[in-house]
């Protein structure tokens, strides 16, 4: 078997070395910690974020139909373990990592709060892609998308609230399809095409929502 100069196997260079797996060395102790850990377990430094996805950052399952609330309950619970003020006394480093590791937790919380993201990060672990834009716009979203900007055009502000329910009440049908979809994709990607879809009107769905609020803001009534 091939050493190094200390003796042991490449890869195996003691706690200052290159550690397999998912264990990387501290910075500022050199022992082994794991990926996703926020602290060194020996010698307490904060440590700079590592690449992780979202759901692993937050120490949550790697699925669709997560709890809303058990998702804000774990970003605010690291949040506070990692107030950068808490780690004026330890140095810039150690700001600064607190500031990154913050940063990272609260990407992942905005990832996984979105359905659109949330879906499209369990993709992602699947390695398989979203479909692209389609050419024309599904047939029923294209239908609300005229209405709405007739309403608009008139300026009927309940008409344009009526459209806006409307869609918000497809998009949490999309929702609620869309998660036993993603969990036959997670156990066989090759049955992905079905969640893809949802996924591809969720997102269409989701856009005329925004542009139905925002034409409801334009007609609402100005301030003196």
């Amino acid at each position: 078997m091939t050493t190094s100069d200390s003796g042991l196997p490449p890869g195996k260079r003691g706690i200052a070395g290159t550690i397999d797996g998912d264990l990387e060395p501290c910075w500022l102790c050199g022992r082994s910690v794991a990926a996703r850990a926020l602290f060194c377990h020996a010698c307490g430094a904060v440590l700079p974020p590592r690449a992780l996805d979202p759901f692993t950052r937050l120490g949550l399952e790697r699925r669709f139909d997560l709890d809303l609330e058990q998702v804000g309950r774990q970003f605010a619970g690291f949040s506070r373990a990692l107030d950068p003020e808490r780690f004026a006394a330890r140095g810039a480093r150690q700001q600064a990592n607190a500031r990154a590791q913050a940063d990272a937790l609260e990407e992942a919380f905005e990832t996984l709060r979105d359905p659109v993201r949330r879906a499209r990060a369990l993709l992602a672990l699947m390695d398989v892609s979203p479909l692209p834009p389609p050419e024309t716009p599904d047939e029923e979203v294209a239908d609300l998308a005229e209405q709405l900007a007739a309403a608009a055009a008139a300026e009927d502000a309940v008409a344009v609230d009526r459209l806006g329910n409307a869609v918000t009440q497809r998009i949490e049908a999309c929702i609620k399809y869309l998660a036993p979809a993603l969990r036959n994709a997670q156990a066989d990607p090759a049955r992905s095409e079905g969640a893809l879809r949802i996924l591809a009107r969720l997102e269409q769905l989701e856009a005329l929502a925004q542009e139905a609020r925002d034409r409801r803001a334009a007609l609402a009534p100005r301030g003196p």
